[in-house]
């Protein structure tokens, strides 16, 4: 074996074990798991996140004047339902796609943001590895 190819097969083993090394390192750290848990896509699914279009923050209303999924303008009748998001506040027409989105994506239709708010708890545990390569 060549000089040259024995140098090409050392490199693609080193960069095949750094690959491997940054893979392990993301799995454990969380970067590869779901948003949410099926806990918190059943709570943001539940009847306190089904709320009148009256009940919504004024200047969410301001910010948020149409539904991402039909485009159509929220109605100023009392009684229109909507589904909130309960880390960021915003919110969708009940009859659209918001649940759908929600179960399959676990995160806000409009912002991709958590479910929920993050609690102080939820960053333990995570694992660094660092890699030394001479």
């Amino acid at each position: 074996m060549s000089p040259d190819v024995a140098l090409d097969l050392e490199v693609a083993a080193v960069v095949a074990v750094a690959v491997l090394i940054v893979a392990l390192a993301a799995a454990a750290s969380g970067a590869c798991r779901r948003h949410g848990t099926d806990d918190d896509v059943e709570r943001a699914l539940g009847g306190a996140t089904l709320v009148p279009y009256a009940r919504t923050a004024v200047e969410a209303r301001e910010r948020q004047r149409c539904c991402v999924f039909c485009q159509s303008e929220y109605a100023k009748a009392p009684d229109e339902l909507v589904r909130v998001v309960p880390a960021c506040g915003h919110f969708f027409h009940a009859g659209c796609d918001a649940d759908r989105w929600i179960r399959t994506r676990r995160t806000c239709p409009l912002c991709r943001g958590a479910l929920w708010p993050r609690t102080e708890a939820s960053g333990a545990g995570a694992a660094v590895v660092v890699v030394a390569v001479p």
